[in-house]
């Protein structure tokens, strides 16, 4: 079976798919638009669509190689997996390709693409309060939600979803039925290194993608407030390459997530598959959601300052939620055996392309 993902790399999504799924068996392919160096380009193609100044020839180059990769791409598929809201040509041309040609077809929601703030408000004050006080700072609404919907199931695609908050927001009108798939994590990459019990100045970090919508204000206010009762390091890693921002982690004691969105980001997952306590905001119902084994420590931005304080008096505890936590993304979040679950809904989405051919006849 011939797989082809597409066109965000979030969070190296594509490139751990890719990787896992050709483990298993798969001739698996990624195409990215402008990666970023917060993400690994293992295993994928990238196409940068920014030109250099003063180069209309080199822009128009690369716009065409562009256009010829993805539709060839597209046309050797047998499964066409997208991932996130992006486009990769102009007028949807990629899309109807996909549909006009027959591929099994799956979009792949990720978060600020289809959250609902009507939703995504009724148990989390903290993002009530960004979207109130900083609309700018994170740009999502119904409006652009239901846009983005409509736009994949017009095309014929059928959706997945990670982790229990994104069901929310899908369109039960165009999509009755999502499949989930967790993300995953290739965890060969990731060697665990416990925390040390004995380690009398622990090292906290925090890795925001955005400052805003992870919160970067209550966790330096948090840490400013604890220096004066706890000996610890912190440090801020942004906009640092993926590669460096994981060996940081990896030297840390406690990681820091995100204190906005309401749900854990996959920078925790990353963190627990080093063997480190992930602390993270996790609205009611989404700490409900959670399976009982999950060691995400739940802080908001009132009790940040506790609830780290607490960590950072406790080497024994540290130590022991970083076991957990790794034997957690074992569990949960292997890409091997995710792989696996999305080779089920392929055949899945192929036996009901060639239910409709025949019945069609």
């Amino acid at each position: 079976m011939r797989v082809l993902h597409l066109p965000t790399n979030i969070a190296s999504q594509i490139s751990m798919m890719v990787r896992a799924q050709r483990v298993i068996g798969l001739d698996a392919r990624g195409l990215v638009i402008n990666n970023q160096i917060i993400q690994t380009g293992t295993g994928v193609r990238n196409f940068n669509t920014v030109a250099p100044r003063g180069h209309p020839v080199c822009a128009r180059i690369r716009s065409f190689q562009r256009w010829a990769a993805v539709a060839s791409a597209i046309a050797w598929a047998d499964v066409v997996h997208w991932h996130f809201d992006a486009r990769t040509l102009r007028a949807d041309l990629d899309l109807k390709l996909a549909a006009t040609l027959g591929k099994a077809r799956i979009v792949q929601f990720w978060g600020s693409d289809i959250r609902i703030p009507e939703i995504a408000v009724r148990d989390n004050p903290y993002l009530a309060r960004l979207l109130t006080e900083h609309p700018d700072d994170y740009l999502i609404s119904y409006h652009r939600s239901r846009g983005v919907q409509e736009r994949f199931a017009r095309y014929g695609f059928a959706c997945v979803v990670p982790g229990p908050e994104l069901r929310a927001y899908v369109q039960p009108d165009l999509f009755p039925s999502p499949y989930r798939a967790e993300a995953v994590l290739d965890l060969a990459e990731f060697t665990p290194r416990y925390p040390d019990p004995a380690q009398r100045k622990p090292v906290v970090v925090h890795t925001p993608s955005n400052l805003s919508v992870k919160g970067t204000a209550c966790v330096l206010a948090a840490v400013e407030q604890l220096k004066a009762e706890h000996n610890f390091e912190f440090r801020l890693i942004h906009n640092v390459p993926r590669a460096e921002a994981l060996a940081l982690t990896q030297d840390c004691d406690i990681m820091l997530d995100q204190f906005v969105i309401g749900s854990f980001g996959t920078a925790a997952l990353e963190a627990m598959a080093l063997g480190k306590p992930a602390v993270c905001y996790l609205t009611p119902s989404v700490a409900a959601a959670l399976p009982t084994d999950a060691p995400y420590i739940n802080a908001n931005q009132e009790n940040l300052a506790q609830v780290l304080g607490e960590l950072l008096a406790d080497g024994e505890r540290r130590h022991e939620i970083g076991r957990r936590s790794r034997a957690y993304v074992e569990q949960h979040h292997d890409a091997t055996v995710i792989a696996r679950q999305l080779l089920a809904i392929y055949h899945e989405l192929l036996a009901k392309k060639q239910g409709m051919r025949r019945g069609n006849r």
